[in-house]
């Protein structure tokens, strides 16, 4: 059934609870724990761009050699009519590393549009922002189907403006930043893992988690009750900063968190199809025959078609024009 957008009829926005749909960029140098944390996560599965669960068992993935079979599995993890059945068997996704996953991204564009890199791609002027869209469009697919997403990162600098424009240096995920960026956008939480060394036992010290930013490092959540900084970076400790943000959240906007598909389902408009869009422009046209309006109806198909367009001639992939068109169509029929 499609929901008309109508500002006078809004839909009020609420908070998720649990790890349902929740995603998070976890980043910091090596052995700091992002790997293992991540699959203590309830029901993960491990999407392997580069080999980081050798020494940890009993974890199912599958390893990623290039972009295209990334692209498959987020087609087979995000399918509508099968998400059900992907949820029972999982509910945690790894990602490892935004890194390995650009180089093959990068690759895989490059084989798209025929160049030898991304640089040299539209004669010289570079192809970077289909690069960065062929980036994005798997992350949000995977950041919005009601699984929880865990991305991670090696630890890098990035040079930043400060609070008087002079540029400095900062702790920042490493990678390709038109990857890393749609996944810092994308994400719920960044957390960046700081090690903590050797114990007087010699045993290696649980790293600490900062969940908030600083001139330092680049950390940060959607929750405004996050705690700064985690101890211990630990599953546990991670799960229940998360409970606790959302239930501070609760009492201090004196609201009630839903689970992800309610938050989900108030948050979806529903457009109409194509076929049906068809139908009522069909039916419009009639009416403004009758009323004489003819021209207008010509000047508003052009207007989102093109000149000397046809509806007739539109296809599905066209649909959100046909959906102005129709909202036109209604003003000049009032």
């Amino acid at each position: 059934m499609a929901v008309e957008l109508d500002i006078f009829n809004p839909q009020i926005s609420t908070v998720s609870k649990g790890l349902d749909g929740k995603s998070f960029l976890v980043y910091g140098s090596n052995r700091t724990g992002k790997t293992s944390v991540g699959c203590q996560f309830p029901k993960p599965f491990y999407l392997g761009f580069e080999n980081g669960i050798s020494a940890i068992s009993g974890i199912p993935f599958l390893p990623i050699n290039n972009w295209s079979a990334f692209l498959k599995i987020v087609k087979q993890l995000t399918k509508p009519d099968t998400i059900d059945k992907v949820k029972e068997q999982y509910q945690t996704i790894i990602f490892d590393t935004l890194e390995a996953a650009a180089r093959y991204c990068e690759e895989y564009t490059c084989a798209k549009y025929g160049v030898e890199t991304v640089a040299s791609g539209n004669k010289g002027y570079g192809i970077w922002k289909e690069f960065s869209l062929e980036l994005w469009k798997p992350l949000n697919q995977l950041t919005s189907c009601g699984l929880t997403t865990y991305f991670i990162a090696h630890d890098g600098t990035r040079e930043v403006p400060d609070a008087n424009g002079e540029k400095t240096d900062k702790i920042y995920p490493r990678g390709e930043k038109r990857l890393v960026d749609p996944a810092v956008d994308l994400c719920d939480f960044i957390i960046y893992l700081q090690p903590n060394g050797i114990g007087d036992d010699g045993k290696e010290i649980p790293s600490s988690a900062y969940c908030k930013n600083t001139k330092e490092y680049h950390a940060g959540s959607r929750f405004t009750f996050m705690p700064e900084k985690l101890e211990v970076f630990s599953a546990t400790n991670l799960q229940d900063a998360v409970e606790y943000a959302v239930t501070k959240e609760e009492e201090f906007k004196k609201i009630k968190a839903v689970s992800f598909t309610e938050q989900k389902n108030k948050n979806t408009v529903v457009g109409k199809s194509f076929t049906d869009l068809v139908a009522e422009i069909k039916t419009a046209v009639v009416k403004l025959r009758d009323k004489g309006k003819m021209d207008d109806y010509k000047e508003v198909v052009e207007k989102y078609l093109g000149k000397d367009a046809s509806v007739k001639d539109a296809t599905p992939s066209q649909t959100q024009q046909l959906e102005l068109i129709i909202d036109d169509l209604k003003d000049l029929m009032d």
